[in-house]
């Protein structure tokens, strides 16, 4: 199973918050001591750039620490392995051997799954849920679920019911709010068949696929899906025009909509589309309210960008003089600089609106923080 969409932002999210509770003791006498990073403690979530900052936090080093990766090309790959004496757990082999450990030293990391109380939840109907960090522990009902020590909204998905006629085809999906739980499938018919529907769930990364672990996320589809790379997207079924890259520095808590590009992308401001790789002259403003507008088609074209709007009521709303935009009629095909026409309003834009999108550019900034987290 991949890392995908929230899995990711919840993850590193989680390791953000354990990194404030790490210790430290850095007072510059490590810092000639070459980078070979380790993580320590009993969750291995303190991250330490040397063996020396790491001792200078008091952990003993073979003790209470794991060799961790050098910077890398491996994949995102989720695959748990335990390695070494110590099981120490990497994400996938890739990542082991990157932290100087061999196959042969490895072994996949068990899901260990507590078992329900068949007593208490003997009489409850069948309603299968599936639990846990890789959603490998399996429970009949709810109740069993929950007797075995997980939170149904937080660690559990609904499974497929067990009579369901669904083709063996794998075509993985990952079904959930772009910013919320993600929950596996191997093709929508089981999806559909858990509860979920299309307009819910996102081509899953397949297993296996190499990308690099450069952090250059972008949003597809109408959704949209979330992936970490543009590699990883394509892997899942979209090209580079169906996707947009997402800011991963700070935006500004200003909502001033703007649409850039030729695949139309739209951002909370221009801060945004600028941490997302967009100049201002790639960028056209968008008004963030047009429901008092007619809905005819009318496209003017405004400013020295040459914006396209749907109408001249759309074009006064996002700041211009409709007096001072040129009409299709007087002047035909219109110079569209890498933009297309922005009849529709920021908040109206998909299925999801410009506060979402201001969330998730939040969100991935602390994923751009992640390796600035090591003490």
């Amino acid at each position: 199973m991949n890392l995908s969409r929230a899995a990711l932002i919840l993850l590193s999210a989680f390791y953000v918050a354990k990194a404030q509770n790490c210790a430290s003791n850095d007072n510059g006498q490590c810092d000639f001591d070459p980078f070979n990073p380790v993580v320590c403690g009993p969750d291995k979530n303190c991250g330490y750039k040397n063996f020396c900052l790491a001792a200078a936090a008091g952990y003993d080093v073979e003790a209470d620490c794991c060799q961790a990766p050098q910077p890398s090309s491996c994949s995102f790959l989720y695959d748990p392995k335990v390695c070494g004496s110590k099981a120490c757990p990497y994400d996938n082999l890739c990542i082991a051997e990157l932290a100087g450990y061999s196959a042969d030293q490895c072994t996949d990391a068990p899901e260990q799954c507590p078992a329900g109380d068949d007593a208490q939840c003997s009489g409850e109907p069948s309603n299968p849920h599936k639990c846990g960090s890789g959603k490998q522990c399996q429970y009949e009902n709810i109740c069993l679920a929950r007797s075995a020590g997980y939170d149904i909204t937080a660690d559990c998905c609904q499974d497929t019911r067990t009579n369901t006629a669904c083709t063996a085809n794998v075509a993985p999906v990952s079904c959930g709010p772009p910013t919320g739980k993600q929950c596996p499938y191997d093709n929508q018919c089981l999806a559909d068949a858990a509860g979920y529907s299309e307009n819910q769930c996102c081509p899953a990364v397949p297993d296996g696929t190499t990308c690099t672990s450069n952090f250059a996320p972008v949003t597809c589809g109408s959704i949209p899906c979330l992936y970490v790379t543009q590699c990883e997207a394509t892997a899942a079924g979209f090209s580079e025009s169906d996707c947009c890259p997402q800011a991963t520095g700070a935006c500004t808590s200003e909502v001033d909509p703007v649409e850039c590009g030729s695949n139309k992308c739209k951002y909370d401001g221009l801060s945004c589309a600028n941490a997302a790789g967009f100049s201002s002259d790639q960028c056209c403003k968008l008004p963030t309210e047009t429901s008092a507008c007619p809905t005819n088609l009318d496209e003017v074209a405004c400013g020295s960008l040459n914006c396209v709007y749907a109408n001249p009521c759309i074009a006064e709303l996002a700041g211009f003089d409709p007096n001072s935009c040129v009409r299709s009629s007087q002047n035909g095909d219109f110079n569209r600089p890498g933009v297309q026409s922005t009849g529709e309003s920021a908040g109206a834009a998909g299925a999801f609106g410009i506060q979402k999108m201001h969330l998730i550019a939040a969100i991935l900034s602390i994923l751009g923080l992640l390796g600035y987290q090591m003490n």
